[in-house]
């Protein structure tokens, strides 16, 4: 048998005391580590804060004198309008007493509904053609043109008709082109074509149709071209190397990545010849009706009231066909 010595069980005690005393130092550090981190994450989050409040009162100052114009010269005609449109009409003007005649007299109107048909319709014939003739041509700018700067000066050529007023273009196309003794009707009978003038070439809803694509097809070819500048050539080779020919790569890459463009310049043009007057007055000679006419000559009538409500109403057509056109892509994680 073996017996310990005091000494061994007092060194013992020791080692146990001092282990102890460790022990109970890292718990003590343990529990003061997260509090200091505690405070420090507590102190960028507030720096974090202050920053986004600095930017985001940063940006509001920077727009703040756009969304000042935009109200007043955009916001609050359009309540205007919505106003005027629930007044009294009398021979001189209005009187601004509710009422909900106005907009009874347009709902059982046939010649506004037809004539909000025909703006639709002509709406979205030029989106059509504006998208299949501008396509090809901001395809080629982009894809067959190597050279930037040949794109950016071929794309300047281009946007040459922006140069001159729009109605001096759309007066330009009216009678050296269309009309009965237009270009194209004296052209086709020099050659022997045709014996009489095609009435169809004259103040005709074709030759508004006509005229508006040529107008307006440069809206689709701009977002077009800055949408396939962004395309990405790697995916297209990609495409190509996994056995895609033209068409697939076009409908499976291309599409895809400039779809925004497409809905952008259909935007635009939709809007701007639903609402259009002075074209259609122009070039349409007096024979051709559409919803901007309409409420201008209610605006010429005197018939305030009947004109501001027939725009509303046409706003509320706009605001639906833009909705449409957008679901056809989604924006915000597209662009």
């Amino acid at each position: 048998m073996s017996s310990s010595s005091p000494t061994d069980d007092h060194l013992k005690q020791e080692q146990q005391a001092v282990a102890l005393a460790e022990v109970e130092e890292a718990e003590q550090l343990s529990a003061q580590q997260p509090h200091s981190a505690e405070k420090a994450l507590g102190t960028d989050i507030s720096i974090a804060r202050d920053r986004n409040r600095k930017a985001s009162l940063i940006t509001f100052l920077w727009g703040l004198p756009g969304f000042v114009w935009l109200g007043f010269f955009l916001v609050a005609p359009v309540v205007f309008i919505i106003l005027v449109s629930f007044w009294t009409r009398t021979d001189s003007g209005f009187i601004k007493e509710w009422t909900l005649s106005n907009y009874g007299d347009i709902f059982h109107s046939h010649t506004y509904w037809m004539s909000m048909w025909k703006s639709f319709l002509t709406s979205i014939i030029s989106v059509a053609a504006c998208l299949v003739f501008g396509f090809p041509v901001a395809y080629f700018l982009v894809m067959k043109i190597e050279n930037q700067r040949n794109q950016i000066a071929l794309f300047i050529f281009a946007l040459a008709p922006f140069w001159t007023s729009f109605l001096i273009r759309a007066v330009a196309w009216t009678y050296p082109v269309a009309g009965r003794e237009g270009a194209i009707n004296q052209a086709l009978g020099g050659l022997g074509i045709i014996s009489d003038p095609i009435s169809a070439l004259g103040f005709s809803e074709l030759s508004v149709r006509v005229a508006l694509i040529q107008l307006y097809i440069l809206f689709m070819v701009t977002p077009l071209f800055f949408m396939l500048s962004q395309v990405d050539r790697s995916s297209l080779e990609a495409a190509r190397d996994l056995g895609g020919n033209g068409f697939r790569v076009f409908k499976e890459v291309i599409l895809p990545q400039t779809m925004p463009g497409v809905v952008i310049g259909s935007i635009f043009i939709f809007v701007l010849t639903m609402g259009e007057y002075g074209s259609v007055r122009v070039i349409g000679g007096g024979n051709v009706q559409s919803v901007g006419t309409l409420v201008q000559n209610r605006i010429s009538a005197i018939q305030y009231p009947q004109g501001a409500a027939s725009a509303v109403l046409l706003i509320a057509a706009l605001i639906v066909g833009v909705f449409a056109i957008t679901r056809f892509a989604n924006l915000r994680e597209e662009l």
